[in-house]
């Protein structure tokens, strides 16, 4: 298995040319890491080749439904191999979010008639361990150090990954924030955030010129752009020179299923 970074969905709620939901796959020293499960994130783990039974774990950085969306549909497929088969696993797969988490998954399947059964089948089969965390956490994969802050956004935290002498934060969805460049500081991948060009920004986003001011102050050796809605369609040379002014790593602008290596 390559140490990489597949990017799954790299968009937002509305898709645009070659983007849409969020979702990123994080393959380092053996592990496999989903970073959010938006829309379609399901079924492009598919098209790579990757069941959703090869999981170790999955880290939502927030409850927004571009981002959760798929969350049902992969657990229910946790419950079956690749074939289609029943299975029953040999241990869960730790689903790590934000404090709320437990709630969150409760109202999601436990609370709703229709999705009921895939919470029977996570009772019965344990197929998802909920792992809520907080500023301050640590969760261990093996040789996975997962490390957490809060973000300027509903509910959201980015996560930083540390194995062995690779790098690697995910932001989620924020605003510019000093806890991300805390996190992200000297780091060797950080994937964050462009939601909305600066005329255009709205809510608890980023736009170009906040990106920049995140890079230039956290120095990451790559920057991985991403959640990029369509108004950036055939402008994300913009997000580009933006950050470049400030910034001298390297920039690279995803779109999905863009895979990066992790060297």
């Amino acid at each position: 298995m390559p140490d990489r970074l597949l990017m799954l969905g790299t968009g937002t709620l509305k898709p645009g040319p070659g983007r849409y939901g969020a979702g990123v796959l994080l393959e380092v020293r053996g592990r496999r890491l989903l970073l959010d499960c938006g829309p379609s994130v399901v079924q492009k783990l598919y098209n790579a080749g990757i069941d959703a039974t090869e999981l170790d774990a999955i880290f939502l950085s927030h409850f927004h439904v571009d981002h959760t969306s798929d969350l049902p549909d992969l657990i229910s497929s946790l419950a079956a191999d690749a074939r289609g088969y029943p299975r029953r696993p040999e241990n869960p797969v730790k689903l790590i979010g934000p404090p709320g988490l437990v709630r969150f998954l409760g109202a999601l399947l436990e609370s709703n008639p229709f999705y009921s059964y895939v919470a029977e089948w996570n009772r019965m089969l344990r197929l998802v361990e909920p792992v809520e965390v907080d500023e301050g956490s640590e969760v261990r994969l093996g040789e996975l150090v997962l490390r957490f802050a809060p973000v300027d956004h509903p509910n959201g935290f980015a996560v930083r990954v540390d194995a062995g002498n690779i790098s690697v934060i995910y932001s989620g969805d924020t605003a510019p924030t000093p806890s991300v460049v805390r996190l992200a500081a000297g780091s060797d991948f950080l994937v964050h955030e462009c939601t909305f060009p600066s005329e255009r920004l709205m809510g608890q986003h980023t736009s170009e010129q906040g990106l920049a001011e995140v890079a230039s102050r956290s120095s990451p050796r790559t920057l991985v752009v991403t959640h990029l809605s369509p108004a950036w369609t055939g402008r994300e040379h913009e997000i580009v020179d933006a950050v470049r002014a400030s910034f001298r790593g390297r920039v690279v602008v995803a779109r999905d299923m863009l895979e990066i290596p992790l060297t």
